[in-house]
């Protein structure tokens, strides 16, 4: 970029970045590749073992190679041959900086943009690196700009590894398989599928550093793995905020919240095993207190059973399965079915109490809201309450959002019947496909705001959205609900009165949470225990993130 005006092959409109760039001319050209050599020596001074280019996203590299982007008539305009050019002589710079130092390209394997290039002339572009000298290929998905998930929860685990096959069977140098793989035996079966012959860790990483070494040793159960939410990684990185994970409180912030040596073991007495309340004794226990966790309910996980329900969310339920183990490994006394009262904090006898007993739903005053047929979200997602067949969701926030979805595509055609139907051909694949992407439920959404999703963050934000439109979800918003009867609901817009929706069959309440306190305030008040916290949402209604970071700060301070 110079004088703030972006650079490129040629000056295209660029959707993602909302401007025109200006065209490289060959002092440009020249300068940027001297630019990456500079930064991959520093790389190498450094004491790093290799350097990788980003030449994928649709980044600068990316740009020149394809036909949407350059328009050129020089030598690095043209056909493929000739917009070549650019990275071949970048290549060719960094190996003549660098010298006999492992060197590769993070390569898109389809860019997945229209007009762009695809996935059948990738194989070609690579035989051209590794002639011009590259070590390596990390094979990742498509461009920034593309419509298609790359990394989102709904993009099934190891999904684009086909793209690294793709290019793999083209060359002899190492293909890497990357996104969505955050599991070592996911990754495993990968290579030995020959599809890939290294596999590329990215988020995996962040959420536990040591997952490597847990693999090496076997210790498959106490892997931390990432859940491809995005909140605290992706979503930051596009507000130019430091690097978060959702499940790693520690994550960019090691020093800060390494673990504290405690002066005198304690007996501490957590109340909810919700994320915030389970994330709470694991610390407390690591550090060497004893902990007493309750549990109302018959089940750890709180609110995560909700979580996972809906469709691209299933890697939530691994965080059960990683704290029950943690219970198991550290010896932390779990109680399940105890409605804890004062009676039993004081048969306890704990030395600090540690509240994260959650919230419950908000009940909206609309007349009619006692009506039979409405239920809450959770209650939705969890199976306790019927599904009728014309639906409609009051909340469009981020659980409204989701359970459009999860009732959009209720009762569609599972992946292995698809699999089964089509293979007998007792389906026509197209018929069998449309009952695999959608059930047969009527959906829409009423929202008092003027937008959806408040709470998603940008980075998975149209991804939901753009499902709700593929799926048919009916959205309206500044809809003020004045009534329910019966099987209809009553709302007005700007200038719109006593509009209806007849013939529902069932409301779902997606309005939000309040804290659930009123022990904490109770036992406060007589001043009996002087150490009490609040964490998760029994504090304040927020993420998993926010219930499960304070859960690791307030354990890591007692």
């Amino acid at each position: 970029m110079i004088n703030d005006t972006p650079i490129s092959a040629s000056p295209t409109y660029s959707k993602y970045s909302k401007t025109t760039q200006r065209e490289m001319n060959h002092e440009d050209i020249i300068e940027a590749q001297e630019n990456f050599a500079a930064a991959a020596v520093r790389a190498k001074d450094s004491g790093f073992d290799c350097v990788e280019v980003c030449a994928s996203a649709g980044y600068l590299v990316g740009q020149f190679l394809s036909p949407l982007v350059n328009k050129r008539t020089d030598k690095y305009g043209g056909e493929l041959e000739s917009r070549l050019n650019f990275p071949l002589e970048l290549i060719e710079t960094v190996r003549g900086k660098v010298g006999n130092f492992t060197f590769g390209f993070r390569e898109s394997g389809d860019d997945f943009v229209p007009g762009s290039l695809t996935y059948k002339d990738k194989p070609q572009i690579a035989i051209a690196y590794e002639k011009a000298g590259l070590d390596f290929i990390n094979v990742t998905g498509g461009w920034h700009e593309t419509l298609i998930p790359q990394i989102t929860a709904d993009v099934p685990p190891g999904a684009y590894s086909y793209l690294a096959e793709n290019i793999k069977n083209a060359v002899s140098i190492p293909i890497f398989a990357s996104n969505r793989i955050n599991n070592p035996v996911l990754a495993e079966e990968i290579l030995m599928a020959d599809k890939a012959d290294c596999i590329c860790f990215g988020r995996a990483l962040i959420t536990d550093p040591y997952l490597p070494n847990k693999a090496l040793k076997g210790e498959l159960r106490d892997i931390r793995h990432c859940v491809a939410c995005n909140q605290g990684c992706f979503d930051n990185v596009f507000i130019a905020k430091p690097i978060q994970c959702l499940r790693n409180a520690q994550a960019g912030n090691e020093k800060k919240y390494a673990l504290k040596k405690i002066e005198e073991t304690k007996k501490i007495m957590i109340i909810g095993a919700g994320p915030a309340g389970l994330e709470a004794a694991r610390i407390a226990r690591i550090r060497g207190h004893i902990v007493e966790l309750f549990e109302k309910e018959e089940k750890i996980g709180g609110l995560i059973y909700s979580v996972y329900i809906p469709p691209g969310r299933q890697a939530f339920e691994k965080m059960i399965d990683y704290y029950q183990y943690q219970i198991e490994k550290h010896g932390i006394n779990l109680h399940l079915n105890i409605d804890v009262t004062e009676k039993t904090i004081e048969e306890v006898n704990p030395d600090a109490i540690i509240f994260a007993t959650g919230a419950r739903p908000i009940i909206p005053n609309i007349p009619g809201i006692d009506n039979e047929n409405v239920f809450f979200a959770t209650d939705i997602l969890e199976g306790k309450a019927p599904l009728g067949k014309n639906v409609v969701i009051i909340g469009g926030g981020a659980t409204g959002i989701e359970v459009a979805i999860y009732v959009a595509k209720y009762g569609s055609m599972k992946g292995d019947a698809l699999e089964f139907l089509t293979f007998y051909n007792c389906l026509e694949p197209k018929v069998a496909l449309e009952m695999l992407y959608k059930g047969n439920k009527k959906v829409t959404v009423l929202e008092m705001l003027p937008r959806v999703g408040s709470g998603v963050g940008k980075t998975t934000k149209w991804t939901f959205l753009g499902k709700c439109d593929k799926l048919g979800v009916k959205i309206i918003t500044n809809a003020n609900i004045t009534k329910i009867e019966k099987d209809k609901i009553f709302y007005s817009l700007a200038g719109q009165e006593d509009l209806e929706i007849d013939g529902v069959d069932t409301f779902i309440l997606a309005t939000g949470v309040k804290p659930n306190n009123e022990l904490f305030n109770q036992l406060k008040k007589s001043g009996k225990y002087k150490k009490l916290f609040l964490i998760g949402d029994c504090k304040e209604p927020a993420t998993i993130l926010e219930a499960i970071h304070r859960g690791y700060r307030v354990a890591n301070k007692i």
